[in-house]
């Protein structure tokens, strides 16, 4: 069996509606690299094993779950198959750019102790229709390979599809605890809490924003705030670095009970994000003069019928867009 070089995981359940694309994505990968490909059918109940039998000469190694068993365990079962020194994982709504390895293989040579670089990727919604482009960049970090743990624990600046990292380093992140099905951020913070990370000036992907996927799921069910407090608590507190981050502990807590109370407020959950705002403000007083905190917060407490009427007279009578 010959050894290869990258190693990409895809775990998918019920991807009938996307799937082709993702495959069609990795079997499209510029670079002639020798690659493996892990796909993982959690056991899914519509087409997605008759769309995987149409790739069966594809060399794709595919594993059929006989149980659902959620994200978390379907990764860690892909780990216990891996053979590339290199690991990328992708969702079956994702599809990557051509460019990926090329551009991704070339960072990690250029950076020996690195343990993962990531890009910049395009977000696309359920037809496929491009919109903006989001990246590390926005968020203030610079091309190049840093210390980026701190920052990415204020703020998570990385976007899935565009990681390629070294297997030794995605290891200490298995196997993810379980439950833990939004676990990009913790698998990610376990890499860089003991390596630099190197950000790219590329755009390498396309992240799908669609009704059914966990970017929308993880607020309604209230798994992504669960799954937030659990990752804050790991690396806050019990962490080897947890000394070094105690003076921003309390704004690291704030800037995520308040970007929580954000996401239920536009998903209408005016009493879940009246409670995470309150928690911001416990945490972090300062918060009450950052963004708009402050009048989505008096918004829920005067009631969002009259907030939504004063928005749209303040859109009437003020030049700026002061509100949202």
């Amino acid at each position: 069996m010959n050894t290869p070089l990258i190693s990409i995981i895809l775990a998918v359940y019920n991807g009938e509606c996307y799937l082709g694309e993702c495959l069609d994505s990795i079997r499209g990968l510029q670079g002639g690299f020798p690659l493996q490909v892990i796909v993982v059918d959690d056991a899914s109940s519509d087409k997605t094993a008759e769309i995987l039998g149409r790739y069966a000469n594809a060399g794709f190694e595919t594993v059929y779950l006989r149980e659902n068993v959620g994200a978390a365990a379907a990764i860690n079962h892909a780990f216990t198959l891996v053979r590339g020194e290199f690991v990328a994982r992708i969702d079956y709504d994702d599809r990557y750019h051509a460019n990926f390895l090329v551009d991704s293989v070339d960072a990690l040579q250029h950076y020996p102790d690195a343990a993962f670089v990531c890009a910049a990727a395009r977000m696309i919604d359920s037809r496929g229709v491009p919109n903006v482009i989001i990246s590390p960049a926005e968020y203030g970090e610079k091309p190049g390979c840093n210390d980026r743990f701190a920052s990415m624990l204020k703020q998570h600046f990385v976007t899935a599809p565009t990681i390629l990292g070294r297997t030794s380093h995605w290891r200490r992140a298995i196997p993810i605890p379980t439950g833990m099905n939004f676990c990009d951020w913790y698998m990610n913070l376990t890499m860089a809490e003991t390596a630099p990370v190197v950000v790219i000036d590329k755009i390498v992907a396309d992240y799908r924003v669609h009704p059914l996927n966990m970017h929308t799921t993880k607020v309604h069910d209230g798994m992504g705030e669960r799954v937030t407090l659990q990752v804050l608590d790991r690396f806050l507190y019990n962490s080897p670095r947890s000394a070094e981050l105690a003076p921003w502990r309390s704004e690291i807590m704030a800037l995520h009970q308040a970007d929580w109370g954000n996401k239920y407020f536009a998903a209408g959950m005016a009493a879940d994000a009246s409670r995470c705002y309150r928690a911001a403000l416990r945490s972090d007083p300062t918060q009450s003069w950052k963004g708009r905190f402050m009048h989505r917060y008096i918004g829920l407490l005067v009631g969002r019928n009259s907030y939504d009427r004063a928005k749209r007279m303040a859109r009437l009578l003020v030049p700026f867009r002061l509100w949202t």
